[in-house]
């Protein structure tokens, strides 16, 4: 009779979860300091919607909101009316949107419905709810895809999924360069909700639930938030986040507006992205376009401000302009060019091309580490030559172009020269050299000007890696290779043996021009620390020496 009453309550049971209705939520945390807030607060000030009172039956606190509807056309509906030449009225669109926001006596939460999410000022919510709580409720072998944004030349995004369930090695992910922008994939067996998926701010999940249910709802996913788990598998997300809030961009940019007022040597300007360096032949700044220079100079950007008037929209509005040799000009936006560090306890908040990264100490404080291993190099380099020169009756400043560097050290160093002798490998996309000098004793030496920023230091720290990388592992190059350096000099092809090739004995040397060695490491800009001190790990496991080194400019006399 007993289990004839417990399988009837049993079935009642089942009978009342699948009558519960089953949702697909977006989930905002709301930031501790402002759970004093009107539910209405949370909203952009520009939202057009309906407020609702919860039925009080349910005894829940918060309001649901309801975005105005608008009937529109789509864009193309001009076209096709057109074409048939009627008005075709069932083309009208009418999204529908809703946020549903909740306090309990722990925190306070916003769903979202529809495209509910444009209506919610973020600056109000945790920027990492969404990917954190992601990773300490999912199961780890279970991911189905992840979203990156990867530090390379230039920031790039990236997705990946995977055919089924997978661990996060299945990914590729390259965890010195990689932020985790978002992830899905299957609870944990201790958490009741599914099609779990985050990103940034939200967490999206489905389940089965009650109105009643929201509150407990609420809290469980705060709880979810709150903890560390995600570190047992994921500590690697901390290294680098990129920050998304608006408050806290302007407060940043604030304290980046404190250092500019100073004229603070903290702050560089370079150009966000690679271009032909000896296709240029100076820049210039808003306010100074006349006083072209042959190196971006910041002190010549601040000089040309009004310090008491300069804000951070003038310096978004101020630019920095190229000119190459065939008098074309271009221009970038200064904020995207500045590379700023700004440090605080346990952080440091770094702007690049633009955007500001969070970055992790213990992460930095790593990086340094690898750095401090990278010897200088025992080779001689001469300095880069400065000049002036009249041109169009204008007095122009000058600098070394790369190919004119290499070719002099090649001919005064004895140092052999391979700047632009392209050798093709099946395992490339393109052409690359070898190196751009070379010596007797298998040194290869890689050359960048570092006027090129932290763009084009990081393309000369790859291209150093592929060279050897390549020639260490593909014989069709090694062949190809030798017959390059035959026609250089007869004899050095042997540097490079067609069979049996090893990197005992090679040298890999990066040499960047217009920066003394003895400040280059700590100068760098930390997004190419990092790409050297990957290339330098990478390249040190496969047995080649390592070093790098520095010239400073030097003014050319004989013009």
């Amino acid at each position: 009779m007993g289990s004839n009453k417990t399988l009837r309550i049993s079935k009642e049971l089942i009978s009342m979860e699948e009558k519960k209705p089953y949702l697909y939520l977006n989930a905002f945390l709301a930031k501790d300091e402002h759970a004093s807030l009107e539910a209405s607060d949370f909203l952009k000030g520009t939202s057009q919607v309906n407020a609702y009172d919860l039925d009080s039956k349910h005894e829940l606190e918060g309001k649901l909101f309801v975005k105005i509807p608008e009937e529109k056309k789509p864009k193309w509906s001009a076209f096709t009316e057109g074409i048939t030449g009627v008005s075709l009225d069932e083309l009208t669109n009418r999204s529908s949107s809703a946020v549903l926001i909740i306090k309990t006596a722990k925190t306070t939460m916003a769903f979202t419905f529809g495209y509910g999410r444009f209506l919610i000022d973020t600056k109000y919510f945790v920027h990492d709810f969404g990917i954190k709580t992601a990773l300490n409720t999912l199961n780890h072998d279970s991911l189905r895809s992840v979203d990156l944004f990867t530090l390379e030349d230039q920031a790039v995004q990236k997705k990946s999924q995977a055919s089924r369930e997978s661990t996060v090695g299945v990914f590729g992910i390259d965890i010195s360069r990689d932020v985790l922008r978002a992830v899905t994939g299957s609870p944990k067996t201790s958490v009741n909700l599914e099609n779990i998926s985050g990103g940034d701010s939200v967490y999206s999940f489905a389940i089965k639930i009650d109105v009643d249910e929201i509150s407990s709802l609420v809290d469980l996913l705060s709880n979810y938030y709150s903890n560390d788990s995600y570190k047992n598998g994921f500590s690697w997300v901390d290294n680098i986040r990129k920050v998304k809030g608006n408050s806290e961009i302007n407060s940043l940019d604030e304290k980046l507006l404190e250092k500019i007022k100073l004229k603070s040597l903290d702050i560089t300007i370079t150009l966000p992205e690679i271009v032909q360096w000896d296709a240029i032949y100076g820049f210039s700044f808003t306010r100074s376009k006349c006083s072209i220079k042959p190196i971006i100079e910041t002190s010549n950007y601040f000089d040309s401000l009004d310090i008491a008037a300069v804000s951070i929209d003038s310096i978004k509005r101020d630019r920095l302009f190229v000119y190459d040799v065939h008098e074309n000009e271009s221009s970038y936006k200064i904020y995207k060019c500045i590379y700023f560090e700004y440090k605080e306890a346990n952080n440091t908040y770094i702007l690049f091309a633009g955007l500001w990264y969070e970055i992790d100490n213990s992460f930095m404080s790593r990086i340094d580490s690898v750095l401090a291993q990278i010897n200088i190099s025992n080779l001689i380099f001469p300095k880069i030559y400065v000049w002036e020169e009249t041109k169009d009756e204008q007095l122009k400043s000058k600098i070394e172009t790369e190919g004119d560097y290499n070719e002099r050290v090649a001919n005064d160093h004895s140092y052999h020269l391979l700047d632009k002798k392209l050798i093709k490998s099946n395992k490339t996309t393109s052409s690359i050299e070898l190196c751009d000098l070379m010596t007797d004793n298998k040194q290869f030496i890689h050359v960048k000007h570092r006027k090129g920023g932290s763009a084009g230091l990081s393309h000369l720290f790859a291209q150093g890696s592929v060279s050897a990388e390549i020639l260490l592992g593909d014989k069709e190059f090694r062949k190809k290779a030798r017959k390059v350096l035959k026609k250089v000099s007869s004899g050095l092809q042997d540097s490079v043996s067609l069979d049996n090739f090893k990197s005992d004995g090679v040298e890999v040397v990066f040499l960047i021009l217009g920066e003394d060695s003895a400040s280059l490491k700590s100068n760098l800009p930390f997004f190419s620390k990092v790409n050297l001190s990957k290339a330098f790990e990478n390249l040190s496991q496969r047995g080649f020496k390592v070093t790098i080194s520095g010239v400073d400019t030097e003014l050319k006399l004989d013009t």
